[in-house]
């Protein structure tokens, strides 16, 4: 049941601004701030879900998060992935929220000037905001992402700290992509003088990360033949090492790095 309440949740977020665009015709101005919106709201639940856990049920992760990639036991990394030396400087939830919301307040600041410039270009009509849809648009996002946290809440205590993990790493990801479509889309303008294919660019490749955040992901324990087979007829950095070896050294170094994370927090 879980499962499905997520599910719709994650479809219903999803769907509004993708039928605003094509079944509304919301102007990209008003399509632009509702994603903004949502982009943030996600991030604050996101920040909320690694609060009550870290209260709930205090692991090292919360406090001394090991990320991948380290490699010794006297490192520390913040979310970023920025190796630390001693005692870490802020927790996975700060430095997550920091991470997060700095780039959208960036964001924010891009598509602000995206959208003057294409008003000051003569395309006013595209960049028009409807304050009335985005609000009718944030608000049905904001409700669909509250039912989400609320059924969320119902287990949280007994989450392991790699599914905040995973969840905070696909939320950046996410992040990520929508930086990207912006420099994609401004590339679009510039070529093609249609600043309608900025907004194309926009909406389908964020529908399409979101989609692919709802998927399950696929953590083979061995890696594909194929894949060996090829990989094993290059030279790498580690001659006389076959590449599904190194496949299983990185396993069991991810393995360990989970683990230590997930170990009950009792430093005062």
């Amino acid at each position: 049941m879980t499962r499905v309440v997520h599910l719709i949740s994650v479809l219903g977020v999803i769907g509004v601004p993708v039928f605003g665009w094509f079944g509304r015709d919301w102007a990209g101005g008003t399509t632009l701030a509702v994603y903004w919106f949502e982009t943030v709201a996600a991030c604050l639940f996101i920040v909320a879900r690694i609060a009550l856990h870290q209260r709930w049920s205090p692991r090292r992760g919360h406090f001394s998060y090991n990320a991948p990639g380290n490699e010794g036991p006297r490192l520390r990394h913040t979310v970023n992935g920025r190796r630390r030396s001693g005692k870490p400087l802020a927790t996975y939830m700060s430095s997550f929220a920091v991470i997060s919301l700095s780039f959208c307040a960036v964001h924010g600041v891009f598509l602000g000037t995206v959208l003057f410039l294409l008003n000051h270009n003569g395309v006013g009509h595209l960049v028009q905001v409807d304050w009335r849809s985005v609000g009718f648009g944030c608000l049905t996002m904001l409700a669909f992402m509250s039912v989400d946290f609320l059924v969320d809440l119902i287990s949280l205590r007994n989450w392991p700290f790699r599914q905040l993990e995973q969840i905070g790493s696909r939320a950046l990801s996410r992040v990520m992509v929508i930086h990207l479509t912006l420099l994609i889309g401004f590339v679009a303008i510039a070529v093609t003088d249609t600043p309608s294919t900025f907004f194309g660019v926009f909406v389908v490749l964020k529908t399409m990360a979101s989609l692919s955040t709802a998927l399950p992901q696929w953590e083979p324990a061995q890696p594909p033949k194929w894949l060996s087979s090829a990989l094993n007829r290059i030279p790498s950095a580690k001659p006389g090492k076959r590449f599904e070896d190194a496949w299983a050294d990185e396993r069991t170094e991810e393995r360990q790095r989970m683990e230590a994370n997930e170990r009950p927090w009792t430093d005062a």
